[in-house]
């Protein structure tokens, strides 16, 4: 097993499907993030592991979940 540590300093993510590719850009260093030179982790994972890897992250950062608002009636009527 590889373990690695560094500073999470980017990250994006890819809809694929049933799926979702996570793209993980961290560095060990002060002078790797200087350099600009950060290591990549790509993790793919189901929609349900990203579900609740999203709701363990919000809880333990102490943030509230987000609640989506009612929907107006123009988005009601118009989608």
């Amino acid at each position: 097993m590889m373990e690695s540590f560094g500073a999470l300093v980017g990250w994006d993510h890819h809809d694929a499907g049933d799926r979702i590719m996570l793209r993980l850009e961290s560095v060990q260093s002060s002078e790797a993030a200087n350099a600009h030179d950060p290591d990549l982790f790509r993790i793919l994972m189901t929609k349900q592991q990203a579900a609740v890897l999203g709701h363990y992250l919000v809880r333990i950062s102490g943030q509230s979940p987000v609640v989506p608002g009612k929907r107006g009636w123009f988005r009601r009527y118009f989608g």
